[in-house]
């Protein structure tokens, strides 16, 4: 049973590595430009120990990057809006753009992407996005990708530009989930599972 455990972990994960491979990238120049960015939320600091999120401070890092080079104009902030600590994690991202200089008007925040497959349905779904960059790490951006991919034929060109990755010791924990997380990408497209927060909540958008 471990032995079909683990051959599934590495099988789903080659799999959206796999898919992944020219869609996401590194350098600004690689990305012609676009629309819109959407960014994958995260707490700016840590559940355990109270510490700085390095995955949250690299992909502020990130959007700022496109949308001063003008890659994307627009800026989809899709989190949870009141996360297990209680922190609002699209407002707490916005106020960072804003403060490295991004305009609030080209912001949008969406407090109900509860997990990846909820950011990326709500973007196609209910913000009528259907081509943006994912920003967040490599590895989040290649399950979004692949996710994004299946909703539709008339989703098209999503790219992933890829934040830093967080070395801090506590980032382990994860890297280790991110494998469990691939799975659960499966399980949620065979058996067709979508989220059923699609209502158009706009009240916070700005």
């Amino acid at each position: 049973m471990a032995v079909i455990c683990i051959a599934l972990l590495l099988i789903c994960n080659q799999i959206v590595v796999h898919n992944a491979k020219g869609k996401v990238f590194s350098e600004l120049d690689s990305i012609a430009p676009t629309e819109w960015g959407l960014l994958l939320g995260t707490t700016p600091q840590t559940r355990i120990g109270r510490l700085p999120n390095q995955f949250f401070i690299y992909r502020i890092d990130a959007a700022e990057q496109l949308y001063k080079a003008g890659v994307i104009k627009s800026i989809l902030i899709s989190g949870d809006e009141n996360s297990l600590d209680g922190v609002n994690e699209v407002v707490c991202m916005k106020d960072s753009l804003v403060a490295r200089g991004v305009d609030a008007k080209d912001i949008v925040l969406d407090g109900k992407g509860f997990r990846t497959l909820d950011a990326v349905v709500r973007a196609v779904k209910v913000y009528d996005i259907h081509s943006f960059v994912v920003i967040s790490q490599r590895f989040h951006n290649e399950r979004a990708i692949y996710l994004t991919e299946h909703l539709g034929p008339d989703v098209h060109d999503i790219y992933g530009y890829n934040a830093a990755d967080a070395t801090s010791s506590l980032s382990i924990l994860t890297y280790i989930r991110e494998y469990f997380a691939r799975v659960k990408v499966f399980l949620d497209l065979l058996t067709d599972k979508e989220p059923s927060t699609y209502e158009k909540d706009k009240s916070d958008l700005k």
